[in-house]
Formats: C-alpha cells, structure tokens, sequence
C-alpha cells in the first residue's frame, strides 16, 4: 500500500487467493486506522460519541484558509486522540482546486519511524 489514497475504498477486503477476509499489518494498518478515524463523524459511534475527526460536516463550507485551519486541527485532534500508537508531527492541509488534500506526517511510537499519509477531502464527502 502506498502513503497516498486516491478514492478511498472500504478496509473490508477479500484476499482473492484465499477467499477469506484480507487483513492488512503494520503501517499498511495503522494507516487504515487514521483513516477510520477521519472518515467518522462525531457522534456516529454511539458507546463513543465523541469518536472521529468530524471532517464531513466541514466539506461544505468555503473552501479557505479558514476552512484549511479547522480541517487541520480537526485531524491533529482525532488522529491524536484516538490513534495512540502515534504522535502527529504535522498535518498540513492544502486546497487542490474545489477539494482539499491532508498531508499528515506522524511518528509510530513503537518503531519511532517517521510516516506520512496523503488524504484527499473532496467537497462530496470524503
């Protein structure tokens, strides 16, 4: 799996030579976690309500520096929060046309490698 998602697809998977459940390790599934995280709202959960980074009711708002601003406290928050086996380095967040895209550059704690994830926020949903 590369650091950058392009259209985002379920973590559900189905390993075709097995036919069972595909299962990722590693950063492929740390990386899969973050993404959970973002890709939840607040309040979805319901034994967690305060689980998730809230990024799909900010997509309608003006594309702007404003806009930027929260998108990118809102992933430092989520991420750090509930993904403890990282600490977030930085997360910048830039506008690529109508949509956003969220670098996040964060440390795995066991390993102490540095690792970036790529998230494109288009103005659909995420």
């Amino acid at each position: 799996m590369t650091s950058e998602i392009h259209g985002f697809s379920s973590p559900f998977r189905i390993n075709p030579a097995t036919g069972g459940v595909a299962g990722a390790a590693g950063s492929d599934k740390l990386k899969e976690n973050i993404i959970h995280v973002l890709l939840t709202a607040t309040g979805e959960r319901v034994m967690r309500r305060d689980y998730g980074a809230g990024l799909r009711q900010l997509v309608h708002d003006p594309n702007n520096d404003a806009l930027r601003a929260v998108v990118q406290h809102q992933i430092a928050k989520a991420v750090g929060r509930w993904e403890p086996r990282v600490a977030v380095e930085s997360v910048r967040v830039a506008a690529d046309g109508e949509n956003l895209v969220a670098e996040i550059r964060y440390v795995v704690r066991r390993t102490r490698q540095f690792q970036s994830l790529s998230v494109p926020i288009g103005l659909g949903g995420i």
